[in-house]
């Protein structure tokens, strides 16, 4: 009987199961490599998502207190604006009263204070000091009273000790 023709499928068979074998091995660690790098993409995402929350949590707190400190603010306000609609139609008023204070500050004479005309050297009293103009231009002069009672309104280049 012939033995050597049933020898022959077997090695096609050994060889095919070896093949087979080595397939399923190599299946088998691509699918472990597959879902290893899909838990790993998981556990990433589930970082991300607690630093994420994390993140959103600080941000609620300091937004909290941003709106707690807006709320502070616009209460202050609130009650400072009263001040500020009494004080809003005299607004010029003040502005020159600060301007003339500061003016007065770089004068050489004060309300009250003698003074003597250059005309005549006679004295004067110095009764206020008037400043005015606009942007481009502005003057100070002082209203005195003279020796005969009258007011009169003069420059201070018209005045000395």
């Amino acid at each position: 009987m012939n033995t050597s023709p049933p020898e022959a499928p077997q090695k096609v068979e050994l060889s095919k199961i070896v093949i087979y074998a080595v397939v399923g091995l190599m299946i088998a660690v691509l699918i472990f490599l597959l879902v290893k790098t899909l838990l790993d993409q998981k556990r990433n995402s589930e970082q991300q998502a607690k630093a994420f929350k994390e993140q959103m949590k600080e941000l609620n707190s300091e937004l909290k207190s941003m709106q707690k400190e807006y709320r502070r603010m616009t209460q202050k306000r609130d009650s400072l604006q009263g001040w500020v609609d009494y004080y809003h139609p005299m607004r010029a008023v003040i502005y020159n009263a600060k301007l003339r204070d500061r003016v007065l500050e770089i004068t050489e004479f004060r309300p009250g204070d003698v003074a003597r005309f250059k005309v005549d050297s006679t004295s004067a009293v110095i009764v206020e000091v008037k400043v005015g103009g606009n942007d481009l231009s502005y003057y100070v002069n002082y209203l005195v009273k003279n020796r005969k009672g009258q007011l009169v309104e003069v420059s201070p280049y018209e005045l000395y000790r």
